[in-house]
């Protein structure tokens, strides 16, 4: 099974679609980027909450603090490996001889 790029999707059980909609087409490949960061963004945000909550005594639910800081993370880490394989292989088409 191939993982989907936004975990979120993946968590919930859905794989995210390549198109918007039948009749618009396809999404483009900036959007689909755009759509994983603003993800991984929201990922960020809850974590940063959850903790906010935690250390205010909002709420006592250590594993839940504990899980929302790892899927951030998680999330962070895929985001960070797929711009590492874009900017190689930007840099390998760079180097090629046309």
């Amino acid at each position: 099974m191939t993982l989907p790029i936004g975990l979120a999707s993946y968590q919930s059980g859905t794989m995210p679609s390549l198109t918007t909609s039948k009749s618009q087409g396809p999404v483009s490949f900036g959007e689909m980027v755009s759509q994983f960061v603003g993800q991984t963004n929201q990922q960020q945000v809850a974590a940063d909450e959850s903790v906010k909550q935690l250390v205010t005594g909002q709420t006592d639910d250590v594993q839940q603090v504990v899980m929302a800081v790892a899927q951030a993370d998680l999330s962070f880490q895929l985001f960070m490996e797929i711009r590492n394989k874009l900017i190689d292989n930007y840099n390998e088409l760079m180097r090629m001889q046309f």
